[in-house]
């Protein structure tokens, strides 16, 4: 993901593929502690947290980053479900003071460099992941230690060429977001525990706080010892497959899933997840055995 660009010569992009969702009114905070696997207890002035929400059965509807901005909570959500989304919390409002909408908030990309300003539009760019820098127009996240996610209602600030970095379109954004080993659902993964994401070890997961969908099954996972599968980065010699793609062995047998594919240099990268067992083996994205893919370091240790 690298560019020759230089910072100020480079203009954002937006980003499609993600949208925010905005939750307000005074009883935000005890509503998303009731439906968020993350303890919003741990939410700081500029600092965001990883979050996912389960269903009753424990399986991952929705992985994303939640943040306080503007007497609100802003989650990002994967645009193509974001009416979705917002139809089923809605249902769980019952009588909190709480409303839940779509936030008409435009969202750009940028790949942060070596030579990146201290100070962007008079904020202090943030110097660690999940860091956040806020003003009353315009906001930025680290997702992660090289992505920054700008949120505005103002274009002359995604216009300017002083935002830090080059822009990221939407399959850049995915590829960092593979890179990291953060896995964000659609509607063709929404079949795996929050370990099987490894979402308990990229910091998504409370397994101190107190009742959510899921939480029984989540925590009694914790409980039972090895997983049986996990998730996995690799690359593949081929365009990247489909969100929900199986994931075949030697024996052309099924071995795990595609969550998140994007076109790479060489073909493609993907995170998958896949048999524990499957693991020390071949592995390939077609039965016929023809695209083995390579195993790819993760940022964190999966056990």
């Amino acid at each position: 993901m690298s560019t020759s660009k230089p910072w100020n010569e480079a203009q954002a992009a937006s980003l499609r593929h993600l949208q925010l969702l905005r939750v307000a009114g005074a009883g935000r905070q005890a509503f998303l502690q009731s439906q968020l696997t993350q303890d919003l207890r741990r939410l700081e002035t500029g600092l965001a947290l990883r979050y996912a929400w389960a269903d009753a059965r424990g399986r991952v509807l929705l992985a994303g980053e939640v943040f306080s901005w503007r007497e609100a909570l802003w989650l990002t959500v994967p645009a193509a479900l974001a009416r979705a989304i917002r139809d089923r919390l809605h249902l769980f409002v019952l009588r909190a003071e709480v409303t839940v909408e779509l936030a008409d908030i435009r969202l750009a990309g940028r790949l942060l460099h070596d030579e990146a300003p201290v100070l962007v539009h008079g904020l202090a760019l943030p110097a660690q992941p999940l860091g956040l820098g806020a003003a009353a127009a315009w906001c930025m996240l680290r997702t992660h230690a090289d992505q920054l996610l700008v949120c505005t209602t103002d274009d002359a600030i995604l216009a300017e060429s002083a935002l830090p970095g080059s822009a990221l379109d939407d399959t850049a954004w995915r590829l960092g977001d593979i890179r990291a080993g953060f896995a964000r659902i659609d509607a063709e993964t929404g079949s795996h525990t929050p370990q099987m994401l490894n979402l308990d070890l990229s910091g998504a997961v409370s397994l101190d706080k107190g009742c959510y969908p899921g939480q029984e099954i989540i925590t009694r996972t914790r409980h039972l010892g090895r997983l049986k599968r996990r998730l996995f980065r690799y690359a593949g010699p081929c365009p990247p497959p489909a969100a929900g793609a199986t994931v075949f062995d030697a024996g052309g047998g099924e071995a795990g899933a595609i969550i998140m594919a994007a076109a790479a240099s060489a073909g493609s990268e993907m995170l998958a997840v896949v048999s524990l067992e499957a693991t020390g083996g071949a592995l390939f994205t077609d039965p016929e055995r023809r695209q083995r893919l390579q195993p790819l370091d993760l940022p964190y240790s999966v056990p």
